[in-house]
């Protein structure tokens, strides 16, 4: 074309001075952002299993699966349009620079410059898809900017650097509508060969009525502005928050394959005093893995994350982005002072945690943590949170021996007897005095081993719902047994409250116990156990088949095992979703399975359901911990599960129906509201002395 913006030797000293001056800055960037990733020195493996990495990509990437889900339809479509239009017009874009490129050269050597280069298969109706996606991507800015000026939520704040980045990205859309609006106004039938290209073709109708030379100015213009535009955004991405940009695949990439109720095994070796640690946990950045510190690239400070935390819901000082972007400056300002000479063991300032909060994070944030994975589950880009929180508890804990809000003690008690509780060893089996179960007989295994659990043990309200699962299993004609009193706690808490050494104690203590015993198959009704004895275990040689007691009673009665004979009247039923069972397990069917099978009942979702369940506030510890912070988190969950007016709300849970039951009580509400687990909704509906015999039990 003559008049491309570089046919002549102004032009192509123009051109090579920008595209040198900003290829030498963004691998400056990127080089700088490498070396700062690996400041943290804990190595991690996460090149295995290509072909699964690649599927996510493609699935969350490209396919955007989180984006608009959870609540989040308006943002995510945006985004969609934004992101879309970055996917689509990358071919556009490489074709931009690349007949630049070949325009430089073709003055260079006195060649005669041809038409606009194109990619194979970039040019007739892939434009009309470019220029739509330019189009798109213009409506989803502008629904951008609605959001942070007018609709405003309190996730999204307006920043400078918000408006930077949607005023560069407007600025590649319309320049370029502008360019080859321009162009197809100066190449005759162009506009008339290709009416796909509709949204530009506005321009080139608007140019049609100008001079050529005019026409050629603008688009001499545009492809400048374009080119500068273009360069300026790609400099200014990988220093702003929207590093993302290329940190999100990156990242999505570099996701956890293993199972989701798995935290990372640490290996402890205190028994060899020359090899043995000075501390233990994450006390420095160094002591986290790179892909910790890369979340913080790849974060889009959307707020998500804190918008579904019940923490931050109920007031603690728990924001799960901040933890993420706390974690990225703290790495930026290391970088920073790289060339400085200070104690990492004494500089608080360096630290990113300490009891007296002389750290990067205050120590409540990290004890505020129920780990009910709703950040890392409505994450865009898959960051990992709750690996983070715990690697720095295990410091406060084992490095430190500060345990938050009173918790300690719970570790002792687990320590010294088993079980949190504190109770006697021996006692662990009197919930069945009467009830004619069998021990374990590791001659004669039978098909199930009954994990009845600590609670399941020593709670007395728990005992009932021990006591339902163990009539049912019974009258379904289920081989099962239990270990009595060589169980022992599976460790679940511990292991979040980051006494890692005493988890792996019981962990192994329990494992040897199973291995010994020929245990296969095992069934329990506590998620925590279940998680801990499906997903865990396996790191130190255990390998069964865990199922939970509603999966159980759910095939039981599709089998017709147990029959619903007895009349309970009509019933309006909620169910409360386990963190422990649903986002980490993904199970969410059997529950409602069992309560539709119900005559007479109506089932009610809450308005938090399935995915976006709201915690009951006891998980991660806090089942332990005394916090006196904002507002009770099982208060929280309650007053929403009351909301929808229920007679019953139904559990799955021992650490829920405390949580709830206890929510109830404080709301004057256990007149009207029943709190029951599944099991023992069934048990009433099958046995007609139940409900007698607990009555009788208080």
């Amino acid at each position: 074309m003559a008049h491309h913006p570089i046919a002549s030797w102004l032009g192509v000293i123009a051109f090579a001075l920008l595209m040198g001056v900003a290829t030498f800055g963004v691998i400056n960037a990127f080089v700088m952002r490498f070396k700062q990733v690996k400041l943290a020195k804990r190595p991690e493996i996460r090149w295995d299993e290509i072909p699964q990495r690649i599927k996510n990509v493609m699935v969350y990437v490209l396919g955007q699966k989180r984006l608009p889900r959870n609540g989040y339809t308006y943002s995510g479509v945006l985004h969609m349009f934004i992101f879309g239009a970055f996917v689509v017009l990358s071919v556009d874009t490489t074709n931009f620079v690349l007949d630049g490129t070949f325009r430089m050269f073709d003055v260079i050597l006195g060649n005669q410059p041809g038409g606009p280069f194109h990619l194979p298969g970039s040019d007739g109706p892939y434009q009309g898809l470019a220029d739509t996606f330019r189009f798109l991507c213009i409506v989803g800015l502008g629904m951008a900017l609605v959001n942070r000026t007018i609709i405003k939520p309190a996730r999204l704040p307006l920043t400078r650097d918000a408006l930077y980045t949607l005023a560069f990205i407007f600025g590649l859309m319309f320049f370029e509508a502008i360019q080859t609006g321009a162009q197809m106004a100066l190449t005759p039938g162009m506009a008339e060969a290709k009416p796909y290209i509709w949204f530009s073709g506005l321009f080139a109708s608007a140019f049609s009525g100008l001079e050529t030379e005019t026409v050629a100015l603008i688009y001499k213009g545009a492809w400048w502005l374009h080119l500068a535009n273009l360069l300026a955004f790609t400099n200014y991405v990988p220093y702003s928050k929207h590093s993302h940009v290329f940190g999100a695949p990156l990242n999505i990439f570099f996701m956890s394959l293993e199972p989701k109720g798995a935290l990372r095994k640490m290996e402890i070796n205190i028994e060899d005093e020359e090899n043995a640690p000075e501390y233990f946990g994450a006390r420095n950045l160094e002591d986290l893995s790179w892909k910790q510190v890369f979340d913080g690239l790849a974060c889009t400070e959307c707020g998500r994350c804190t918008d579904n935390c019940p923490a931050a819901l109920s007031g603690k000082p728990l924001k799960p982005m901040h933890i993420i972007v706390d974690l990225k400056h703290h790495m930026e300002d290391r970088w920073k002072k790289r060339g400085e000479k200070f104690d990492l063991a004494e500089d608080g300032a360096v630290l990113l945690t300490t009891p007296d909060n002389k750290g990067i994070i205050d120590p409540d944030v990290l004890w505020s943590c129920t780990t009910c994975r709703a950040c890392m589950e409505v994450c865009p880009v898959g960051n990992e949170h709750i690996p983070a929180i715990v690697d720095m508890r295990r410091y406060l804990t084992m490095g430190q021996g500060s345990v938050g809000h009173g918790a300690d003690g719970a570790l002792k008690k687990m320590d010294r007897r088993g079980n949190p509780w504190g109770m006697n060893k021996r006692d662990r089996v009197k919930w069945a005095d009467g009830l004619d179960i069998p021990l374990w007989d590791a001659e004669k295994p039978a098909e199930y081993l009954y994990w009845v659990g600590c609670a399941g043990a020593f709670d007395n309200r728990a005992q009932k719902v021990t006591k339902s699962v163990s009539r049912l299993m019974k009258k379904a004609g289920v081989d099962f047994a239990i270990l009595g009193n060589d169980e022992s706690c599976t460790g679940d808490s511990a292991r979040r409250l980051g006494d890692e050494y005493l988890f792996q104690n019981l962990a192994t203590q329990n494992v040897e116990t199973l291995n010994s015993s020929g245990v296969k198959k095992i069934v329990t009704h506590c998620p925590h156990c279940f998680n801990t004895l499906k997903n865990e275990y396996g790191q130190f040689g255990g390998q069964y088949e865990v199922i939970h007691h509603s999966e159980l009673l759910a095939k039981l009665m599709s089998e017709g095992k147990l029959k619903l004979d007895q009349d309970q009247g009509e019933q309006t039923i909620i169910y409360h979703d386990s963190c422990y069972l649903g986002r980490y397990n993904e199970i969410y069917d059997p529950q409602r399975d069992i309560i539709d099978a119900m005559p007479k009942v109506k089932r009610i979702e809450a308005d938090r359901a399935r995915q976006r369940g709201l915690c009951c506030g006891a998980g991660g510890g806090q089942m332990w911990m005394e916090m006196d912070i904002g507002t009770r988190m099982n208060y929280v969950r309650t007053d929403e599960l009351l909301a929808k007016k229920p007679d019953v709300i139904a559990v799955a849970c021992n650490f829920c129906m405390t949580m709830v039951e206890d929510g109830v009580k404080a709301r004057s509400k256990e007149d009207e509201v029943q709190v029951l687990d599944l099991a023992e909704l069934l048990d009433r509906r099958i046995a007609a002395d139940v409900a007698a015999e607990e009555a009788t039990e208080g």
